[in-house]
């Protein structure tokens, strides 16, 4: 088993030049979006939630509310998950 193969060298990503790559996918939910600053306070509250720093999200209520793709929201509903916390 394996026989034939050779070693592959670790790629040097330095010596590529790469176009720049934001992973920044998250759009905000328009129940979210609305959500007064006394709401966001409330549920970090209620979901014992503290944050630190500068432009922090705003939290989600409902699992809906976080823009999953359907495979994940089918598996959180298959892992019997309510509600974020």
């Amino acid at each position: 088993l394996g026989q034939g193969l050779h070693k592959v060298d670790k790629a040097q990503w330095d010596s590529f030049d790469l176009p720049p790559f934001q992973k920044n996918f998250y759009k905000e939910h328009p129940d979210v979006s609305s959500m007064t600053e006394d709401q966001v306070a409330e549920l970090r509250a209620t979901l014992q939630v503290s944050v630190d720093g500068a432009d922090v999200p705003k939290p989600i209520a409902r699992f809906d509310q976080a823009s999953f793709p359907d495979y994940v929201m089918n598996q959180v509903v298959r892992d019997g998950f309510t509600a974020p916390t």
